[in-house]
């Protein structure tokens, strides 16, 4: 998701910090179950993949949710 963006001349952890500052409190608390306690202590390595696997995990369930029809309708 990082590498989608341009990174202004910002290292890759003051990119994962201002993301991770810009979410609400229920996104947070998401990702930080994701990394199994607190994305803040994880690498910016890893961080980067759980966030990754959370979008491409999100991007699916939506994309299976448009190919549902219900009758009738």
């Amino acid at each position: 998701m990082l590498r989608k963006c341009p990174n202004h001349g910002f290292e890759d952890i003051a990119q994962l910090s201002i993301f991770l500052n810009g979410l609400r409190s229920d996104t947070k608390m998401l990702i930080d179950a994701a990394a199994s306690g607190t994305m803040m202590v994880v690498d910016v390595e890893q961080a980067i993949r759980i966030i990754d696997a959370l979008v491409s995990t999100d991007y699916e369930d939506q994309h299976d949710r448009q190919g549902i029809k219900r009758k009738g309708g």
